[in-house]
Parts: C-alpha cells; structure tokens; sequence
C-alpha cells in the first residue's frame, strides 16, 4: 500500500511541478491555461521552460519515490516511468492533431531520462553507502 500511495504522490508531484511552470507562464502573459501541450504559448522561449520543468519535475519526483521506498529501486523506477507514459500517451491521444511531434518525443525523452537519472544518482548512492 505504501508503494502505492507513493508512485501516485510522486505522479501528482510531477503534474504540480509542471502545472506551476504553466501557471506561471498564463499570468505572466495573461494567456488561457492549458495543462498541457505548446501550441498556445506565446513564445519559443517557453517552450524551453515546460521541457525543463519537464526533466527537472520528473528527476526531483524520482528521487523521492525511490528515496521513500527504498528496496527495488529498479522495479519502482519502472513502475514510475509506466506511469508517467500512460499519462502522456493520455496527452498524445487527446492533443495529437493541434501540438508538433517534436513536444511530444521531446517529452517523453526528458521523462525517460529524468527517470534513469534518477535511478543511477539513487543507485550509486545506495552503493557508496554499503
């Protein structure tokens, strides 16, 4: 149960973490929000932003779930990143006809690798600990 709870804490982390960079871009530029996908912001720049709340999200959640459970890391690791993909092959199906390829493999890249640098940093840890 406690496996549980955290992979779906560590999964509304991520979606608070990214919702707060798009929250911040919507005042800032007084824009309609929307939760996911690029096409509506105002700049390139932005872009930029939402990939780097993207891996910088999914890293810091990692850890913490990894962290918090302790054994099988590997497995946890995995499970967490199954999460995360169905929750953006959830975005892919809803908003696949108005975003750009390019975000869609782009975050799911920096997902992958956001959870693998997690996975090694906690691993290599756990080792220069024994």
């Amino acid at each position: 149960m406690k496996a549980i709870i955290t992979l779906i804490s560590g999964f509304f982390g991520i979606l608070f973490f990214e919702g707060f960079a798009r929250l911040i871009i919507t005042f800032y530029h007084r824009i309609e929000f929307s939760f996911y996908g690029i096409s509506h912001l105002p700049s390139d720049v932005w872009v930029y932003v939402i990939f780097a709340s993207v891996i910088t999200s999914t890293w810091l959640t990692t850890m913490l779930v990894l962290t918090i459970l302790k054994t099988n890391s590997k497995r946890y690791a995995l499970l967490f990143g199954g999460i995360i993909m169905l929750w953006r092959l959830f975005e892919i199906a809803n908003s696949h006809q108005s975003e750009p390829v390019y975000y869609f493999s782009g975050v799911i890249s920096l997902h992958l690798l956001g959870v693998y640098l997690a996975y090694l940093a906690y691993s290599r840890q756990e080792i220069s600990t024994d």
